[in-house]
């Protein structure tokens, strides 16, 4: 079966929420089908606009009340727990309980426990946290001061970063499934718990050092790297691709792969049991293989404007954005500033089907101003789209002013030439 490029772009459109009006007053149940609808959202610390996993509800919601989406994410009953099910994400409870092979194999990463000479202190270390655990949850600042140690910091990572002892335990008892995350506190440190007191649907794995006929593998010190699937143990591709592809409408192998982070080969054998079933049809895309889920709609036309976070599930596989939109994309918080071309947070801008623009967005909090530098793709011309849904984002983060610049990345000294505007009140 053909099909257009043209077409590919609406479906994808459509499956990812983005293809119909905004509704008038956003309430609980349209976050929920939101987050049903895309069966990801991204978390990152990164807060150029806002907390990311804030956006993809405004992206598609407009002005909605994110108390409430914190409500639905961080209170029982939750509709969402934060996993490494694509980078770190919000998923539904039952998804994470689809990521068998990564729990099996949270070892082949050291987080300390194969070293040499406290490798054994750090195993203890990861027992005493999951008992305190049972106590109540707490962040690794919190759980770091109900759990004493006397193991040496590690070095810094590649980050700069210089977690403590207890933060390593902690991820390790997260990724593993034994520690599971109640949410995120005022200052955005995750709060971990056991997983039974964060959702029933929760799976609560034991303790796993290595493969069954290597049991003691991933504690060994003068272990090298560990490939991944040394356990045998795979995540149940063909669950998350059932989530995936919804979500996607149409998409290569690699779309869906990218989805949950799913290894390629596994991955295509998923797909090819769903086109056996019929759930995926094979579709060509201008010579490109794809698969279409098979209730996925395709509209006539797509209108309307949306702002998309850098890390919205349209948006985080960049090859996928190219293939269907034929737009390059890059966020350009991790280029050095010298070398950055459009700016430092920089959001695609989709109109009326198409990636029209680029928006370097900054908020001034102590200013209550929204700056952004505005940057149109070739051939486009939507200033007044990208202005309005710029005001609204503004009045939803309650600020009072926007400020814009045309085709260069914004700075906190604007110039004469910014475009001002005043953000409407009710």
């Amino acid at each position: 079966m053909r099909m257009t490029p043209e077409a590919a772009r609406r479906t994808g459109l459509a499956a990812s929420g983005l293809a119909r009006p905004r509704p008038e007053r956003p309430d609980a149940g349209h976050l929920r089908r939101t987050f049903a609808r895309l069966g990801v959202v991204q978390v990152d610390s990164v807060q150029a606009v806002t907390r990311s996993h804030y956006l993809p509800f405004f992206s598609r919601l407009g002005a909605y009340p994110r108390a409430t989406l914190d409500r639905l994410l961080w209170e029982d009953p939750r509709m969402g727990v934060e996993y490494w099910a694509h980078e770190a994400a919000y998923v539904a409870p039952e998804t994470v309980g689809h990521f068998h092979g990564k729990r099996a194999e949270w070892f082949i990463r050291d987080y300390g426990q194969r070293d040499p000479d406290t490798g054994a202190d750090f195993v203890a270390l990861m027992e005493r946290t999951l008992a305190e655990l049972a106590a109540g949850p707490g962040s690794a600042r919190e759980l770091g001061e109900r759990v004493p140690h006397a193991l040496p910091e590690r070095d810094r990572d590649h980050w700069g970063w210089n977690p403590s002892r207890v933060k390593s335990a902690l991820e390790a008892l997260l990724h593993s499934g034994r520690a599971a995350a109640a949410g995120r506190n005022a200052q955005f440190e995750r709060v971990y718990a056991l997983p039974e007191h964060v959702h029933p649907a929760l799976p609560r794995p034991g303790a796993v050092w290595g493969p069954a006929d290597d049991p003691e593998l991933g504690r060994r010190p003068g272990v090298g790297s560990i490939p991944r699937g040394v356990t045998g143990a795979e995540d149940d591709a063909l669950a998350l691709i059932r989530i995936a592809a919804p979500a996607l409408g149409v998409g290569t192998v690699d779309c869906f792969a990218d989805y949950f982070r799913q290894p390629r080969a596994a991955t295509a054998r998923a797909v090819a049991a769903l086109a056996e079933t019929g759930e995926l049809v094979e579709v060509d895309v201008a010579g490109v293989r794809a698969w279409r889920w098979h209730a996925a709609v395709t509209p006539r036309r797509v209108e309307g404007s949306a702002l998309l976070a850098p890390f919205d599930p349209l948006v985080f596989n960049r090859r996928r954005l190219s293939w269907l939109f034929g737009f390059d994309y890059r966020i350009e918080i991790y280029t050095p500033a010298a070398r950055r071309r459009y700016g430092y947070y920089v959001m695609p801008f989709l109109h009326d089907g198409r990636m029209a623009a680029r928006v370097d967005v900054r908020v001034r909090r102590a200013e209550g101003v929204l700056a952004a530098g505005v940057h149109m793709e070739p051939g486009e011309d939507c200033w007044e789209a990208v202005e309005a849904e710029l005001g609204e984002l503004a009045e939803w983060l309650g600020l009072d002013e926007v400020v814009m610049v045309r085709d260069r990345p914004i700075c906190l000294n604007v110039g004469p030439q910014a475009r001002t505007a005043r953000v409407p009140r009710g």
